[in-house]
């Protein structure tokens, strides 16, 4: 008998275990009426201009709306007060503090504009840190749900691990090499009628012989850089080391090329319409995953969250249940009917 529950009072449910007044829902959150009030202010200036039924008629969908906004919070809240009882306070005051502090920060350390964007919120100072304390003490709530959770095992740690790489961990193929370019645009021809392709493919094969021959990549590709479209003057063909996939138009024929040698070896001539290339590789890696070695934290940090999200989902479906399960409808009208007359008091007796 001494654990059974206590009855219900007519200005409070029970969600999930946990006693909801009205007091938590017209408080809760700040600044769902206009900018410039709460919304109990709000609904207190409603009730002075309106009879009590067309209070309840423009307010209930309102409130109603608030509970199912905010009833999570408020269950989680009150169960992470219960667990930690008065000794928290002063740690949340000391937390909440520090989060108005950058907040100010955030707005210039302007205390006046901060202010201002509270205002704008539906907050004050004191409203902006109660709900700090609130989300503080939910997510405590969560986490300590979370704490009895077992442990990671290598086996999901592997699983997650495939399962996200291909958004999370691809390493891209990288490519370097050196380049003569040899454009037929730029082709010198000793006969105005010579076809300016054939001739520039006839210097590139020229050039590969003198490379397999033994005369330096480099030098040659200095040498000719008159026949290229872009060319860096000092560099002696070298481009800068990038994914393969990223060459554009003329270019994007090296990368195939450059899959089917080693580094030192040489592609070419390789035609593409108006160039004959000649490429040495310098670099080559192809396209893989970061291994789990270098990435077994980010991928306990994706379980962890991936449990909390879990956790949170776990305690809203059986909140939902329960909400599901109270008289909210009573609630509800109990609640505004309570507002409007304490907002409207009876005139005295004179």
């Amino acid at each position: 008998m001494a654990l059974a529950a206590k009855p219900v009072a007519a200005d409070e449910i029970l969600v999930s275990g946990e006693r909801i007044t009205c007091e938590d829902i017209m408080n809760i959150s700040p600044g769902t009426g206009p900018s410039d009030v709460s919304f109990k202010q709000w609904l207190e200036e409603v009730a002075k201009a309106t009879t009590l039924e067309q209070f309840i008629e423009l307010a209930r969908p309102r409130v109603r709306q608030q509970l199912g906004a905010n009833v999570s919070n408020i269950v989680l809240y009150k169960r992470a007060r219960r667990q930690l009882g008065d000794r928290i306070d002063d740690t949340l005051d000391k937390l909440v503090e520090k989060e108005l502090r950058r907040f100010v920060i955030e707005h210039g350390g302007n205390n006046a504009q901060a202010d201002e964007a509270l205002k704008e919120m539906g907050m004050n100072r004191a409203t902006f840190k109660e709900n700090k304390k609130k989300q503080i003490l939910a997510q405590y709530a969560v986490e300590s749900k979370m704490a009895r959770s077992r442990p990671i095992t290598y086996s999901e740690l592997v699983a997650t691990y495939d399962r996200i790489k291909e958004q999370a961990f691809v390493q891209p193929g990288l490519v370097q090499f050196r380049l003569i370019d040899i454009s037929a645009g730029k082709i010198e021809l000793a006969d105005p009628d010579d076809d300016p392709v054939v001739a520039a493919r006839k210097l590139a094969e020229e050039l590969v012989t003198r490379i397999v021959a033994g005369e330096d990549f480099g030098q040659l590709a200095e040498e000719y850089s008159r026949y290229a479209e872009h060319y860096v003057k000092g560099s002696e063909g070298l481009w800068p080391a990038r994914d393969p996939e990223s060459l554009a138009e003329p270019y994007r024929a090296l990368a195939p090329a450059a899959a089917k040698i080693e580094v030192g070896q040489i592609a070419g001539p390789i035609d593409v319409p108006g160039h004959a290339f000649i490429m040495k590789l310098v670099e080559k890696r192809p396209k893989g995953y970061l291994p789990m070695s270098q990435v077994q934290e980010r991928v306990e940090a994706n379980i962890e969250e991936t449990r909390r999200l879990e956790a949170i989902a776990r305690l809203d479906a059986e909140i939902v249940e329960q909400m599901a399960l109270a008289d909210t409808d009573r609630f509800l009208n109990d609640c505004l009917e309570r507002l409007y007359r304490a907002a409207n008091p009876p005139a005295p007796v004179p």
